[in-house]
């Protein structure tokens, strides 16, 4: 047989025989603990050849803002937590706990524009480059920016319009880096403003804002006026300019299709939901746009502290009719993570880029409790992903998992006291607290809560590939397939998933085509399934669910019409589709990598395997 993908190019960094070995062999999860996230000194030597010794690092360090006698503790809870990938931090932690650089351990954060002038603009540019070179990433909102057209009191006359910025927004992202991680960004626009066309538009063009996501806020009123084929109001008006205009709803509608279905972009936010279901509504701490991925509604200045449980770890007796959820790990994970991330807000209180964004963190303690690995833990339960049973049975465990950590916030809250600006009758205005149970509720108006929200579901690419497990809860991508690494200087990697290879081991199978049904994977899946299954989790995640629905080449524009209408109807709180070959992404499959000519040839399923990640424009580390 031949070696596993011989056409791989050579290594970015040699490997240490004992990095390699704790990885058995796979190269592409040793390359992204090494390259990523083993601790270096000054100097640049590597401290660290194995996981073992970062998790005890991020370990102590987190624990050391817990009281002397808890320190020793909690270390070891948290490093049970940490064991196995149980749980895995945001890369800006696994990076930055203990290390002696001066970088945050928040993986994003929202900046805002004070004002519409060009003094604000260049300010929110400083303070965004300042933000990067910490390591983090920017999301930011240009629905302040006064429109092409507009009068300015300047020799120009009038303006180039707030989409005219979107390139020295992108420029600065892509120049300005910590570490080697260029910085991310995500740009927003409301749908009635006046540049809103142009904005839908500007990726069509390759060569611009290369280094942004883009995604258009979009309102319940806009959504009604597309379905009743109304006229749809574009706005601007401040003390210096005002700009009114009037276009067909369908008009941006399908313009915002065409860009989805033909680019990848721009994502819609439905901004009503998100503001809605919102628990932070009050206290300045109102979300005005999102973070890079889009998981994380945030407030001025607000920022991710990021964490995902590896849901992959907790089922038992997997492949067996007897196979079922290990809550008694499940739960003490859950609360540890609650903790930990907690914790990560005091440790990282003066490693932040801007005092703003210290005061905004402290002031909610805002937490993102995230998951990946679910299409894993499906396919070891034997649950088909595209079924009714699979959903029922998300649905429930999202039911209990939401319970849990509020529960824990009660816990911590009782313990260390609520978030600073907690006001319980605001905060119980928010429907998604009704969600709770009643038991959760009477503790919460009893004692209150130690963070603003909690729950998330991030895209998780490094992590989910340095743990061996699917991303997020997206399905498994293929069975087999090319991956090409983002930082890893463009490399080209073979990867078979994991339980797939162990299925086949278990089972004696010779082929993977006799695998069973239940090995499902994200292009055999119906985009309503998938859907419902995002809207499903949704209702219980009170921040928001970075996701993307996978489409063939073919597809027609009405049905990517069809499935942002869904998705808004199902209370999702934002979308993006990828369809097929729509633009260079991160995986591609064995069919396509022969087709473009990546290889030449591939081999059967090897002994060999390395780990999968979620496809799409945008993965985060």
């Amino acid at each position: 047989m031949e070696a596993a993908l011989s056409t791989r190019h050579t290594t970015a960094t040699d490997l240490p025989p004992e990095t390699l070995a704790y990885f058995q062999g796979d190269d592409l999860r040793a390359h992204v603990f090494y390259d990523k996230y083993a601790l270096r000194d000054p100097d640049g030597r590597v401290l660290e050849k194995t996981p073992p010794e970062m998790w005890r690092r991020i370990a102590r360090e987190l624990a050391s803002v817990e009281a002397p006698e808890k320190r020793a503790e909690w270390e070891e809870k948290f490093h049970w937590l940490l064991d196995d990938f149980r749980f895995i931090p945001g890369g800006r932690i696994m990076h930055g706990a203990g290390n002696p650089k001066r970088v945050t351990l928040s993986n994003c954060y929202v900046l805002p524009f004070r004002e519409d002038s060009i003094e604000a603009i260049f300010d929110w540019l400083r303070e965004a480059a300042r933000t990067y070179s910490f390591g983090g990433g920017v999301g930011g909102d240009i629905s302040i920016l006064r429109p092409r057209g507009a009068p300015v009191n300047n020799a120009a006359r009038s303006s180039t319009g707030a989409v005219s910025f979107m390139e020295l927004m992108s420029l600065t992202t892509g120049t300005i880096g910590q570490s080697g991680r260029r910085g991310a960004l995500m740009i927003t626009v409301a749908d009635n403003h006046p540049d809103v066309l142009d904005f839908v538009k500007i990726k069509r063009n390759l060569d611009k804002v290369r280094y942004a996501n883009i995604s258009v806020r979009v309102s319940d009123a806009f959504m009604r006026a597309v379905e009743e084929d109304a006229t749809w109001d574009l706005v601007f008006e401040n003390e210096r300019a005002q700009m009114r205009r009037t276009v067909r709803a369908r008009e941006l509608w399908n313009e915002l299709i065409k860009g989805a279905r033909d680019h990848a972009e721009p994502g819609v936010i439905f901004w009503d939901t998100v503001k809605r279901w919102s628990t932070s509504e009050y206290k300045g701490m109102g979300v005005i746009t999102t973070n890079p991925c889009s998981e994380i509604p945030l407030e001025p200045y607000g920022n991710c502290d990021l964490g995902n449980l590896s849901l992959a770890r907790f089922v038992t007796e997997e492949f067996t009719s007897q196979a079922r959820v290990n809550w008694d790990t499940l739960e003490p994970a859950l609360r540890y993570a609650a903790r930990f991330l907690d914790n990560v807000l005091d440790y990282n209180a003066d490693r932040h880029p801007l005092p703003q964004q210290r005061e905004a963190s402290l002031k909610s303690r805002r937490i993102g409790v995230g998951f990946t690995g679910l299409g894993d833990m499906l396919v070891m339960l034997g649950l088909k992903y595209d079924t009714d049973e699979a959903v029922t049975f998300v649905d429930g465990l999202f039911e209990q998992i939401k319970n849990v950590v509020y529960d824990e916030s009660v816990n911590l809250a009782l313990e260390k006291g609520s978030f600073p600006a907690y006001d319980p009758l605001q905060h119980f205005q928010s429907p998604f607290m009704q969600t709770l149970t009643p038991a959760v509720l009477d503790r919460i108006q009893a004692h209150g809560l130690r963070n603003v929200a909690l729950l998330t579901v991030p895209p998780v690419g490094s992590g989910a590939a340095l743990a061996g497990v699917t991303s997020g809860i997206e399905p498994i991508f293929d069975l087999s397939y090319i991956r090409r690494s983002e930082s890893l200087s463009q490399e080209f990697f073979k990867v078979y998933h994991p339980l797939v290879r162990e299925y086949m081991a278990r089972s004696g199978l010779p082929r993977e085509e006799e695998l069973p049904d239940f090995f499902v994977t994200a292009h055999q899946i119906e985009p309503d399934m998938r859907v419902k299954m995002q809207a499903t989790i949704q209702k219980h995640i009170d921040h928001s669910i970075s996701s993307t629905v996978n489409l063939p080449r073919e597809v027609p524009v009405e049905e990517v019409e069809r499935i942002y209408f869904l998705a808004w109807k199902l209370g999702v709180k934002g979308i993006t589709v990828y369809r097929e070959s729509s633009r260079q992404g991160i995986l591609i499959t064995e069919e396509q990598a022969r087709a473009s000519g990546v290889v030449a040839s591939l081999p059967a399923l090897a002994a060999s395997s390395t780990s999968a990640t979620a496809p799409g424009p945008s993965s985060a580390a």
